[in-house]
């Protein structure tokens, strides 16, 4: 989603009364729709868990004070919005179709990576899980997430196991990098750490991979006047064919026509979104 963040138009901070009670309501409303629920209080002291819940209109009604800090929003802001007000379309592509997915019924995502600017504007790489919420019939009222930042997963036991390898992902996943590798990093054979990755992070070694390597290059399509080319050499593709072969299988739409789009409007209401 999360989630990843660019500038959008910063709302005022002197909102009239009725603006404010509005906002609050949309919240409230939501909270007494909902079934039995963990004190969701708890998570605001998180300072490294970033929470969220929105509604079916995939609107923020509820989040943690670290979450408001990644889109440089306090207090109250971020009630009512929706990520295409606060982020770039070409980021916002990815939370919408996740958000919709879980909100339909039809998944519940786990450790997805994503791409996401930090508070001081530099990007990093985080993993966000997303799961619906109900209400007491069980109905899907909304959706409830978190997100955090990769390297501040060392302290979870579930990839605590696997963060040399992940980490290299990361950081190297502009080369040729072979499960081979990844699993000597970790101490394991190769057949022993695919298993364990799939168990652990949800997908596959390569899948992961491939993710990562997209999500970059949509970064730099949509950021960047870099050819296609080196995009592609940039973030581990063999070739600008191999990227535009994966893009189109995976984003249904080739490299070029990413950028046309997403450059044209980078925010989705054509503001521009200063990164």
């Amino acid at each position: 989603m999360p989630n990843d963040f660019a500038h959008g138009a910063r709302p005022s901070l002197r909102h009239d009364r009725d603006q404010i009670d509005e906002r609050l309501k949309l919240r409230e409303n939501f909270i007494s729709s909902m079934g039995p629920m963990v004190a969701m209080d708890a998570l605001d002291g998180l300072e490294d868990v970033y929470f969220f819940v929105k509604d079916t209109s995939r609107r923020f009604v509820y989040y943690n004070r670290a979450f408001a800090g990644l889109l440089r929003r306090v207090g109250d802001e971020l009630l009512g919005m929706r990520d295409e007000d606060v982020s770039p379309e070409y980021l916002v592509e990815k939370y919408r179709a996740d958000d919709e997915a879980v909100l339909q019924g039809n998944a519940r995502l786990v450790n997805s990576v994503e791409l996401v600017s930090n508070a001081d504007g530099s990007y990093d790489w985080f993993t966000t899980s997303k799961v619906p919420v109900l209400d007491p019939g069980g109905h899907i009222v909304g959706v409830a997430g978190t997100t955090r930042n990769i390297s501040q997963r060392k302290d979870e036991n579930h990839f605590l196991a696997l963060a040399p390898a992940i980490e290299r992902i990361m950081k190297e996943f502009d080369r040729a990098i072979s499960v081979g590798e990844l699993a000597a990093s970790v101490s394991l054979s190769s057949s022993q750490f695919t298993r364990q990755f799939k168990k652990r992070v949800g997908t596959t070694p390569h899948s992961y991979i491939r993710q990562v390597r997209l999500n970059a290059a949509c970064d730099l399509l949509a950021t960047t006047e870099a050819s296609i080319s080196e995009v592609a050499i940039r973030t581990g593709y063999s070739d600008q064919s191999h990227l535009t072969h994966d893009f189109v299988a995976r984003k249904g739409i080739s490299p070029k026509k990413y950028r046309e789009k997403y450059r044209a409007h980078p925010n989705g209401n054509g503001l521009t979104v200063p990164i």
